[in-house]
């Protein structure tokens, strides 16, 4: 989420956070549509002095992106989802909460930044915030130890203990997250998009992207081209 493009299948289940931008497409227009279900809540409903809503208001706040969950944690959740619909309202709130719960705990299971020692993510957060500012001219490794106080050979470290890939890696992850969203959403020549992306040259971006794509991005665009945008 968060400027990233997520192809959805028949059953499908997003968390998007508050202010984000959002659509879904099918480039069958004609397809049926099922049950939908919609679950729109204040960003502080569970800001309240009850341990089990603190611990569910802290993890939707330290999100920093949305959520796309697999077919598995979907099917776990949908029964109480579609209960949503005809249930009362204080009902409703239960219901919500027992969701959220459960969809939390599968998140913090998955993510190897919650499950990473909280002080080795600290003293990598600096870092992580400016990578994510500066996509298209994001600092060296070297700046970013200097950044993070530290020896380059601890960042290096740290990025691999804490994320579980290298600083190289990890930005080539943003930036690919970001050049799918550009692809699908503008007309944009792709050598603008490889710039903006913190690439040197089309043909480098072209290589990253196929890369982890398994598509150059001329290939991947076109799977986008229905949508007509202007």
């Amino acid at each position: 989420m968060a400027g990233d493009v997520h192809y959805f299948e028949a059953v499908d289940l997003a968390l998007i956070l508050p202010g984000e931008p959002h659509t879904w497409d099918n480039a069958d227009q004609l397809a049926p549509v099922g049950d939908v279900v919609v679950v729109l809540w204040p960003k502080d409903l569970f800001s309240v002095e009850i341990s089990e809503f603190e611990v569910i208001q802290a993890w939707l706040t330290g999100l920093e992106a949305g959520i796309v969950f697999s077919k598995a944690v979907t099917a776990k959740v949908m029964p109480l989802m579609l209960s949503m619909n005809s249930a009362q309202a204080l009902k409703k709130l239960t219901i919500l909460a027992d969701v959220l719960s459960e969809l939390m705990q599968v998140h913090i299971s998955q993510s190897p930044i919650s499950s990473a020692p909280r002080r080795n993510i600290a003293r990598i957060e600096p870092v992580l915030d400016v990578i994510k500012s500066n996509l298209a001219c994001i600092p060296s490794l070297t700046e970013c130890a200097v950044l993070a106080n530290l020896s380059v050979a601890t960042l290096k470290r740290l990025f691999t203990d804490s994320l579980g890939m290298s600083y190289s890696q990890y930005c080539d992850q943003l930036r690919i997250k970001r050049a799918r969203h550009l692809l699908a959403t503008t007309h944009q020549p792709i050598g603008v998009i490889a710039q903006q992306c913190g690439f040197n040259s089309a043909g480098y971006f072209n290589q990253v992207f196929k890369k982890h794509e398994r598509l150059t991005p001329s290939e991947f665009r076109k799977q986008f081209t229905w949508r007509k945008r202007r």
